[in-house]
This record gives structure tokens, sequence and C-alpha cells, in this order.
């Protein structure tokens, strides 16, 4: 039986099974930085958090639900530095600016959690060989960025482009870095980020008469 004890979420979970699920996440991932995604048992990772793999069976379906909620975890950490930066910024050229920044910000200072982040992409698949993690799941950041590119475009600030396509062309390089900076731990992703900003900035400036 579910203890009544403090809940404090819309799903009706109580705080003490939000942190546990908290606890699960975090050992996931540390277990697949070091390990690997196809290394990463439940029984593994539930040594390293130092509880039975029945606790993990009670909170999560199984390795795929869990899986699933690190990918949100990840997401919603960078989200919120992402988010701080396009808000607090005082026109759309500085918004785009602080988003790319933002996004570069978050593989530069969290180089684990981005190596997690491209094996579970890479690794997580349908028995058919199809990914877990596919094109849908890129809908909501490039109709956020496509909005951020048609408010420059409203405001006078950018030139007239083709949102969408710009929008996959900025997605698909930040998404770069992250793939290099697994590949090569030592690779400048500030260094990176400023030639990107740079070239972003050419690419989308109205010509002033």
């Amino acid at each position: 039986m579910r203890s009544n004890n403090a809940t404090g979420s819309h799903d009706g979970r109580t705080f003490i099974e939000q942190a546990r699920r908290a606890q699960i996440i975090e050992a996931a991932i540390e277990t697949i930085a070091e390990l690997g995604y196809a290394r990463a048992s439940l029984a593994e990772i539930a040594r390293r958090a130092g509880i039975s793999k029945g606790v993990i069976s009670y909170h999560f379906a199984g390795k795929d639900e869990l899986t699933e909620q690190i990918v949100l975890e990840l997401y919603t950490r960078a989200g919120a530095g992402i988010g701080d930066r396009v808000d607090s910024a005082d026109s759309p050229a500085a918004a785009l600016r602080g988003y790319v920044e933002a996004n570069l910000d978050f593989i530069a200072g969290h180089p684990e959690q981005v190596r997690v982040l491209v094996d579970i992409f890479m690794n997580f698949r349908h028995p058919d060989g199809s990914p877990h993690i596919d094109a849908d799941g890129q809908d909501g950041l490039l109709g956020h960025l496509g909005s951020l590119l048609h408010q420059g475009q409203e405001a006078g600030e950018f030139r007239e482009f083709a949102v969408r396509p710009m929008a996959i062309v900025i997605r698909s390089a930040i998404d770069a870095a992250s793939g290099q900076l697994a590949l090569d731990p030592a690779f400048d992703v500030r260094a990176y980020a400023a030639e990107l900003v740079a070239t972003l900035e050419r690419a989308t400036r109205k010509d002033q008469p």
C-alpha cells in the first residue's frame, strides 16, 4: 500500500517516491556513462544505487521506460539554462545567440551527460533496429527554434529565409558538437560556439539599405 505521505506532484507520487525515482535515474546516468548503454543492466544500476532490482521495477516498467526518463531529465536540465538565456534577451538576434550559446555551454559543461545522451540515441532501439528516439522527438525543439527565427523576421532583424530548414541547420550544428565531444574529449566546444554564432549572425542578418 502506498503511503499518503506528502504527495508532492501532479501525478500523485509522494516526495519519497519522487526522491527514489531521482536516485535511480542518477544511478542509471552514472552507470551508462561508465559502462555504456548496452552494459547498463537494471541489476547493475540497482547495485550502484544500493537498492534491489525490484525497487527499480516498482518505479519503472523496465529499462525502456527508465531510459526515456533519463532523456527527459537531461533535456530538462539543459532546457532550464537555455530558457533563462532566451527569456532575458532584449532582441530576437540576442535570443538566437543566447539559444545557441546556452546549448553549447551545457554541452561544454556536462560532457559526461552529453556522452550518455549520444550513447542512448545510438543504441536505444526497437527490435527492428529503428531508434526509440526519432525525428518526432525533435519537433518540439525545432518548433521553439523556429518561433525565435520567425520573431526575428517579424521584427525586421532577420532576412527572409525558410524558417524550418534554417532551424534544422542550426539544430544539426548544435547536435554535431555533442557527437564530436563524445568522440574527442579535448574538442573545444567554446571555440566551436564562437564560430557558429558568428556564422549564424551573418546567415540570418537582414542587410541594411
